[in-house]
């Protein structure tokens, strides 16, 4: 039976906990870091070994101090280089009794972590939910980075979101996928493939996942709940300044994702990130909007230039930026209401940053107001819980009408496998979304004429078009 790493730490130091109860000196020690990424963030057996280590040598060195006295040790293991030491007293002890202690310490060799900092906090004579009233100027390092990404700018926290996904996110999640059992053999490749990509350059995401035969075979072998596939897309999207993007996985991955799975953790991180950012993004943006509701349409396009300049993926700055570009060459006599070359220019960076943006301006047929219509339902979803997953069919199936074949695919396989296999459509339209993205490997899993069957889904999706209130009012 395989057990955790904070399960193998209490067990270790069991032996030092007992004997430290005959001393009288409470000793404590927290982890400040998910020990859940302990079994590939660092080598389990020496570390435990390290702070067992740091146990005896705060018990020597402190065994005859007062109940009252109150000692606490920061550490934090990094990939390179010793531990950063911060030491804690109160009342203070002696300089050489602590530069004693220190010496003892950073004498230890501690070993390296294999991706992030390992942070932990032992203590003496402290209760472990009291750390902060007795040492009030304890900042922990999660604590001093989430303050550092609060109070950045916008530019700041573009930059600290691609660091994060690319430096410490997707090395672990592919560090998990990799030592999985060969059986896994999607999982296994697509970990790999993901361990070997540099994210601080320029990526295909599209490319690494959704046109990716060994993604979807990842997706199909993971255990439901269990979202690290199409989490390590989303932190893929985030490492390369796609945000909107990113958050529309977000938005529906959430839904599914298991509270207890590593990948869960960083989901919640990203959405607390995000809120953040996106609530400055509004702000910028809405000064432009100001300006456009004056009637200043050249303030207005350089505040979304600013806004641009900061976050070039915003789908809402390009749109509002279009808006009033439109507005200006309408009042200079530079286009007419009906034109439509500028808007299908804009589009297309539009719905690169985030396909399933909602507003469309133009219609110049039928079909195009069919799926102009389509994108605005999407507003009228997951209103309510108790039909959250007929809203993620309908979603999907309003992306595979829009030929957004990744998102749809994602979707349909979510509502085949959480309706206990009972929705056979979402089954074959999952496979028929892999078939339009050049994936074809999985539909081999499942014996039916694809061919037969694939044909039937563009038929019905024609008919369901055609037979639309809007499509045969652009026919009349």
């Amino acid at each position: 039976m395989k057990h955790n790493f904070i399960f193998w730490i209490c067990i270790c130091l069991f032996t030092s906990f007992s004997l430290l109860a005959q001393d009288e000196l409470k000793i404590g020690v927290r982890f400040l870091a998910n020990d859940k990424i302990a079994p590939v963030n660092v080598n389990q057996d020496k570390y435990i070994k390290n702070v067992s280590d740091l146990v005896d040598i705060m018990r020597r060195e402190f065994k005859d101090i007062p109940a009252d006295q109150k000692v606490a040790l920061v550490v934090v293991c990094h990939k390179v280089g010793n531990p950063t030491l911060e030491f804690y007293s109160r009342p203070k002890v002696s300089g050489d009794r602590e530069q004693r202690f220190l010496k003892e310490v950073n004498n230890l060799k501690f070993e390296n972590t294999k991706f992030v900092d390992f942070p932990l906090v032992l203590s003496a004579n402290v209760v472990d939910s009291l750390m902060h009233d007795e040492f009030k100027e304890i900042v922990f390092p999660l604590e001093r980075a989430r303050t550092e990404y609060e109070k950045a700018d916008l530019v700041k926290k573009y930059e600290l979101n691609k660091a994060w996904a690319a430096n410490e996110v997707l090395p672990v999640l592919s560090a998990f996928q990799v030592i999985v059992d060969d059986k896994f053999a999607g999982v296994k490749n697509f970990g790999t493939l993901v361990s070997k990509t540099n994210f601080n350059e320029p990526q295909n995401v599209y490319s690494l996942t959704s046109a990716n035969n060994d993604y979807w075979r990842a997706v199909l072998e993971m255990s439901v709940g269990n979202q690290m596939i199409p989490v390590t897309k989303i932190f893929a999207y985030v490492s390369q300044g796609e945000f909107d993007h990113a958050l529309k996985y977000l938005e529906v991955v959430q839904i599914f994702s298991n509270p207890k799975t590593n990948a869960n953790d960083y989901l919640d991180e990203l959405a607390w990130r995000l809120r953040l950012f996106n609530k400055q993004l509004g702000q910028e943006i809405g000064k432009g909007i100001t300006e456009h509701d004056k009637g200043n349409y050249k303030k207005a396009i350089a505040a979304y230039d600013l806004v641009l300049k900061n976050y070039p993926n915003s789908a809402w700055a390009l749109y509002e930026k279009y808006f009033s570009q439109n507005a200006l060459d309408l009042k200079e006599g530079k286009v007419k209401t009906e034109d439509r070359e500028d808007w299908d220019k804009a589009k297309v960076n539009i719905y690169k940053s985030n396909p399933l943006y909602s507003m469309d301006v133009r219609a110049g047929n039928a079909r195009e107001g069919y799926l102009l219509f389509r994108r605005q339902e999407v507003s009228s979803l997951f209103k309510d819980k108790a039909e959250r997953l007929k809203d993620i069919y309908q979603y999907a199936d309003i992306a595979l009408d829009l030929g957004i074949y990744d998102f749809a695919a994602q979707l349909f396989w979510y509502s085949y496998t959480y309706s206990k296999g009972e929705n056979e459509k979402a089954l074959k339209k999952f496979l028929y979304c892999l078939e339009k993205l050049g994936t074809r490997e999985a539909k081999e899993n499942f014996k039916f004429d694809h061919a037969a069957e694939f044909k039937k889904i563009e038929e019905e999706k024609d008919k369901e078009m055609k037979e639309s209130i809007i499509y045969k009012s652009f026919a009349k």
